[in-house]
C-alpha cells in the first residue's frame, strides 16, 4: 500500500495485489476528500459491524458514503455546485484502514 501526496491537492494511492508485486490498483482523490473519508472512517466506519448494512448515501462532510458489505467502501464527493460528481470510488476495507491510519 502506498500513499503519495502531490503538489495540486491531490493523492495517489496505490494497492498491491501482492506484497512484493508490481500490479496494483490505484486512485486519485482530493486530500480534502481523502482527509473526510479518513475521519469518517476512525469516527464511525471501523464500528459498523454485518447486522448495520448496508450502508447507504450516508453524507459525511464533502462526501457520500456506501457500505454494501464490510469488505468495500463505496465513496462519491460533490461539486461546488453541492451535486453529486461521478464516477465515484470503491475502495477495499485495506485501502479506508491505511488511509484512517496515514491522515
Amino acid at each position: 500500500m502506498e500513499i503519495e501526496r502531490t503538489d495540486n491537492g491531490i493523492i495517489d494511492i496505490r494497492y498491491f495485489d501482492e506484497e512484493h508485486g508490481d500490479r496494483y490498483l490505484g486512485w486519485k482523490m482530493s486530500i480534502k476528500n481523502a482527509i473526510d473519508l479518513a475521519r469518517w472512517w476512525r469516527n464511525e466506519g471501523q464500528q459498523i459491524r454485518k447486522k448495520q448494512l448496508p450502508v447507504i448515501d450516508y453524507k459525511f462532510f464533502g462526501i457520500l458514503i456506501s457500505m454494501f458489505t464490510q469488505t468495500r467502501v463505496e465513496v462519491r464527493s460533490f461539486d461546488q455546485y453541492g451535486r453529486i460528481s461521478f464516477p465515484g470510488f470503491s475502495f477495499p476495507r485495506k485501502v479506508i484502514e491505511h488511509l484512517g491510519g496515514w491522515l
